[in-house]
């Protein structure tokens, strides 16, 4: 289910073109916006859920409608209770205190279980918002190409914070306009039946204030737009300095991130002061306007009363009708700040899902280019693309050949994401079971680019990549024999990537080793305890299976730390090597994998991937990776010619070798 993307150009057909980098002051904009966000989750089509949120959103507004009946008994109660007051009764007056004190834990449960169930509803519609928008943030990498291009800014704030500040807004927002709409209706009659006159001044009240607090206010709803980017703006600013602690100690940098702190944050405070200073302007016309209210119905109607046309009660009831009139009426001058911070969110918001309906029109093209095996089947499953993506690279799939084959690059020629400049030209490669493969160059020839190509990750230029998929063997031990002898055949396996600096996820030991997969996804036969802590002395890392989290005591496996801080580089690059054995890929693509490791480690991370029958395909600068390699790919580029030249690893002199990496 993909209820926020469904069509690649929805935005553009619904009238919003492109995506809008700033907040829109165009209300058809915002709420088409609006509807774009907020209906999925009621649907059936979109939500197999929608019936039982549904229901309880029926609950929610029947109960909404009980806190306005409550109101409406209440006024007539209190216009009882001040009559028996002025007529100096004291029987009624004791009466109509015990009805108004014995009414009040009637009524109570009403307002307590609405506000309950829609706080319920809301975490419920926050869930399920937040769910489906990050799988389609990941559905096709977009999270990566949304990334590289800078297209929006903070993503991981508006999956977060707006997702739950547009939730909550709208459902309460919901409720405020049917508890509106609701009051209007059963407190016209009573202030009309009062005073026809005093009903007419009411609503020429109302749009006079709404019309001035628009223009008063309207510039809130940019300040409110660019306040949630400053803020998200200066927390990342925090979060690099926490993730990038060493690196900022050993350059003694403290006091340029002071600096870049101090910087960002007044860019927030500015804005904000700009806000607060708007929000002034907004507050003395509320102000005037909220205690005007209090004297208007009186002046109107006490004409009447001083006649003895009406009694003092009446005065009371229709203020209290007045006010809850004026306060349904007038929702724009009371909430205008509310309204401009929501509109803010659903801006943002709605900037988000655009650029992942942009970015999937672009996938679903580049898709439609490719016309091997298993693209046409992602083709048909993602979406239909009227005209194919020119000058884009192919990428097929098939099962592998009776000579093992893995990986095939044909004819691949790639530019910079701009297409303006040349990376690589015709390069041509294949990679079978058993192969080893490093790929030398000097900085900028393309080499890190063609990893990318191959995974799938760029796809400016032309060309054709193949991944073969074969049926790999069971996990080996350590001496090369089958760790599961049961096992037969295994399942499929795709290509494995370890860049320089590895990825620790979040969680246990376990879930490292184990990533991209889980503990639920690993079989008991081949992802066993043994094997892992096996694994695990195999790179020199048995010394983790000791090690125990502080808070709950876990430890070995189980241990769950903050792993990209408690290793090294060195460490976490065994790790990562200890990962690949595990998943234990056709194929692995190593991007300097080894450049914090010794030489001796080095060394016994490339025989571990030949004692589990891992081929490999290596980039690389220092000079003993060569022996581990039986062929070279030297990538050069000279005068803006650019070539490609394949070798048996023996016939390159380390000279050459230096003076090619």
């Amino acid at each position: 289910r993909r209820p926020f993307t469904t069509r690649a150009s929805g935005a553009r057909e619904e009238g919003v073109h492109g995506i809008q980098e700033a907040a829109s002051a165009d209300v058809s904009v915002i709420y088409k916006r609006f509807i774009k966000l907020a209906s999925p989750y009621w649907t059936k089509e979109k939500n197999e859920d929608a019936r039982q949120a549904q229901i309880m959103l029926a609950g929610v507004f029947a109960l909404t409608l009980g806190c306005t009946g409550v109101s409406v008994l209440f006024n007539f109660l209190g216009r009882d209770f001040y009559n028996a007051l002025a007529e100096k009764n004291v029987d009624g007056f004791w009466h109509q205190m015990q009805v108004y004190l014995a009414t009040i834990p009637c009524v109570i449960p009403v307002f307590v279980f609405r506000d309950f169930f829609s706080s319920k509803l809301q975490l419920q519609w926050r869930k399920w918002m937040t769910q489906n928008l990050t799988r389609e943030y990941f559905d096709g990498r977009r999270y990566y190409q949304l990334q590289g291009e800078g297209v929006v800014d903070n993503p991981d704030q508006r999956l977060s914070a707006d997702v739950n500040a547009f939730t909550d807004t709208a459902l309460g927002f919901s409720l405020t306009i049917l508890n509106c709409v609701v009051d209007l209706v059963s407190f016209s009659n009573i202030l009309y039946s009062i005073y026809p006159p005093l009903f007419g001044v009411l609503i020429v009240y109302a749009i006079g204030g709404t019309v001035i607090s628009l223009q008063i206010g309207k510039p809130l709803v940019e300040i409110n737009f660019k306040q949630e980017k400053t803020e998200a703006d200066f927390r990342y600013s925090l979060i690099r300095i926490r993730d990038n602690a060493e690196s900022i100690a050993f350059f003694r940098g403290e006091r340029k991130e002071v600096e870049m702190l101090d910087s960002r944050l007044q860019v927030a405070l500015d804005n904000a002061l700009r806000g607060i200073l708007k929000s002034r302007d907004l507050s003395f016309f509320q102000s005037f306007y909220k205690y005007i209210i209090q004297l208007l119905p009186a002046a109107v109607i006490a004409p009447l009363f001083f006649r003895g046309e009406i009694e003092f009660g009446v005065i009371n009831q229709s203020a209290s009708a007045f006010s809850h009139i004026l306060t349904d009426v007038s929702l724009v001058v009371f909430q205008f700040e509310s309204l401009a911070g929501f509109s803010a969110t659903i801006d943002r918001l709605g900037q988000f899902v655009e650029a992942l309906e942009a970015k999937d029109e672009e996938l679903v093209e580049a898709a439609r280019a490719n016309v091997g095996g298993g693209a046409e089947a992602k083709i048909k499953a993602e979406a239909e693309a009227p005209v194919a993506k020119k000058g884009s690279i192919r990428y097929e799939t098939g099962e592998g050949s009776a000579e093992g084959d893995i990986l095939s690059v044909e004819d691949l020629s790639l530019r910079t994401p701009d297409g303006e400049s040349k990376l690589t030209e015709h390069l041509n490669l294949s990679v079978q079971r058993g192969d080893s493969l490093l790929v030398i160059g000097r900085s900028g020839v393309g080499k890190t680019s063609v990893l990318r190509a191959i995974a799938g990750l760029w796809n400016v230029g032309e060309g054709t990549v193949r991944n073969f998929h074969n049926k790999a063997p069971s996990p080996v031990n350590g001496n090369g024999s089958s760790a599961n002898p049961e096992s037969n055949g295994g399942e499929d396996y795709d290509i494995f990537f370890l860049p320089q600096r590895p990825y620790m996820v979040l969680g246990t030991l376990r879930d490292q080793l184990l990533y991209p997969f889980d503990s639920l996804e690993a079989t008991p036969s081949r992802h066993s305890d043994d094997f892992l802590s096996e694994v695990l002395n195999h790179v020199l890392l048995g010394d983790l299976l000791e090690r125990c989290e502080a808070e709950t005591g876990s430890c070995g496996l189980d241990a769950n730390m903050d792993w990209s801080s408690c290793l090294s580089l060195g460490e976490q690059q065994r790790l990562a090597f200890a990962r690949l054995l595990v998943n234990r890929p056709n194929l692995a693509i190593l991007d300097e994998s080894t450049s914090a490791l010794d030489v001796q480690s080095e060394e016994r991370m490339y025989s571990l991937l030949g004692t589990f029958g891992i081929s490999y395909l290596s980039v690389g600068h220092r000079p003993t990776l060569l022996k581990y390699h039986k062929k070279v790919l030297q990538l050069k580029r000279e005068a803006g010619e650019y070539s490609a030249a394949l070798m048996e690893a023996s016939e390159m002199d380390m000279e050459t070798y230096l003076l090619s990496s």
